[in-house]
């Protein structure tokens, strides 16, 4: 590199004397050339860098920033080409070959690419768009490539420390933004989205994955001696995780439930970690709470945060719950949850479902008022009306394989002494079930701001289960410092 810069510095100091103009082109074509190699070199990086950004405008503004860009290239859009570019570049995609999980997955993409293409001549754009419900799982294989490749799984596990001091300070404040003064909220230019526009469940999701950090102690594994900020001050996130939790748990069931979920995960597969005084100090405010019964009102009147609300919200997910808004939600979806169910596994839509395109709700019958509708609150059964039941069963089929792999690696990670890809495996598995808790419940996956997040914690999962496949049983316990990505700093 260094004898071709010097040869070109010769090159054009001999033609400026001579033929300026012709010194003049060879001075673009070398910038040019430059700048390919480095954005070449660089690329992985930029791709890695440019997605990190997105996932955390995804968490802090919601839908508002999914709609940065101009139809149909919007900011996630763009960041999945230039992931799969530099995988493209940069890896080889047999390092994922020996894992179950890529067939799996690919025979997931291909039934949903079936159900696509006939749909595209009908609906056009909007096909394209309902299909981001299994597209965004090339997220999956371009991060699983890219930190496969570079042995950066360990450094991106570190990476996502800074993001949760992030989110704990503002996610909170965005949700009191879009609460309080929702409708004065800017609007995006030529949409119906406002600039801020996140939703309780959406945060939970991400307050569940963080609480499974915490509760497993990695801020101090992944710190590797050298203490951040979130393993000095652990008590301090820990206050600020259950100010930003007090909005989804006590409003929305699906942000309730998804964080049970992770947490349930961790109790009971490693009781002994020391998250046992954050856990105490949760189950005393929570009794305080239910003994006092403290009440505050966000909003409209319904949007309360009691422990009243907290208990009607846990009646409501498997009974009545004595007030109408929140039976009349479930009863409304189970109705269309059974619809589904009988003309896919009773009806004539067994094979291909119904296609990516079609808007379900009018299709079906379960319109709203403002028609603005498009798909049931459940991932899984859109998947099933949209792909039919062989999409269904492979959709089954990768995600238990995927919650299993990461169970017995957890479990033989444990057994060689290997406490840091454990936990890692146990952190991962707590945060795939909290995506896929609040996708029973609502239109998540089926949006960047979740299906973006959900695919790029699968590959994460896909490259950690990989990793440990390689480094074997005798591996050490406590994984080596992972090289940096091409173009950056050590």
């Amino acid at each position: 590199m260094g004898l071709l810069a010097g040869a070109a510095a010769l090159a054009l100091g001999a033609l400026s004397v001579t033929q300026p103009l012709a010194a003049a082109g060879l001075a673009l074509v070398t910038f040019l050339l430059a700048a390919v190699l480095f954005l070449y070199t660089h690329l992985p990086r930029l791709a890695l860098g440019a997605l990190g950004i997105c996932l955390t405008g995804y968490a802090l503004f919601g839908r508002g920033f999914a709609y940065l860009g101009v139809a149909p290239l919007y900011v996630g859009e763009a960041a999945l080409l230039l992931c799969l570019l530099a995988a493209a570049l940069h890896t080889r995609w047999r390092v994922l070959a020996a894992s179950p999980l890529t067939y799996l997955l690919g025979i997931y993409l291909l039934i949903g690419l079936t159900a696509t293409v006939p749909q595209v001549g009908i609906y056009g754009l909007i096909s394209l768009r309902d299909a981001v419900l299994w597209g965004y799982g090339l997220f999956a294989l371009a991060v699983a490539a890219l930190l496969i490749r570079f042995g950066a799984v360990t450094q991106i596990a570190a990476t996502y420390l800074r993001f949760v001091p992030i989110f704990l300070v503002c996610a909170p404040l965005a949700t009191l933004a879009v609460q309080l003064f929702g409708g004065a909220i800017p609007r995006l230019p030529g949409t119906d989205a406002a600039l801020i526009e996140v939703k309780g469940g959406d945060v939970a999701v991400h307050l569940a994955g963080i609480a499974a950090l915490l509760m497993l102690g990695l801020p101090r594994l992944l710190s590797r001696g050298r203490l951040s900020t979130l393993a000095r001050h652990e008590w301090l996130w820990w206050a600020l995780w259950l100010a930003t939790a007090a909005i989804p748990v006590f409003r929305v069931r699906a942000g309730l439930l998804a964080i049970a979920a992770a947490v349930l995960i961790v109790l009971v597969l490693r009781p002994a970690s020391r998250w046992g005084k954050p856990a105490a100090l949760v189950v005393l405010l929570l009794t305080l709470a239910l003994a006092f019964n403290v009440t505050a009102r966000v909003g409209e009147d319904r949007n309360t945060i009691s422990a009243e609300a907290l208990l009607l919200n846990i009646q409501s997910i498997a009974g009545s719950s004595g007030e109408g808004y929140r039976d009349g939600t479930r009863g409304w979806r189970l109705r269309w949850w059974t619809e589904i169910t009988h003309y896919t596994f009773g009806g004539p839509y067994f094979w291909t479902g119904k296609g990516y395109g079609i808007n379900l709700a009018d299709a079906d019958g379960f319109q709203l008022g403002d028609h603005s509708l498009r798909s049931p609150h459940n991932g899984h059964l859109t998947i099933l009306a949209r792909s039919g039941v062989p999409g269904f069963a492979a959709w089954i089929v990768l995600q238990l394989t995927f919650a299993l792999s990461l169970l017995r690696a957890y479990l033989r990670a444990q057994r060689n002494g290997q406490t840091l890809w454990a936990r890692l495996n146990l952190f991962t598995l707590a945060y795939w079930a909290a995506f896929m808790v609040n996708a029973s419940f609502d239109v998540y996956l089926e949006g960047p701001q979740g299906g973006i997040w959900f695919w790029c914690v699968f590959g994460f999962g896909l490259a950690l289960l990989e990793v440990q496949r390689r480094a074997g049983a005798n591996a050490a316990a406590t994984p080596a410092a992972p090289p940096a990505l091409p173009g950056a700093a050590a």
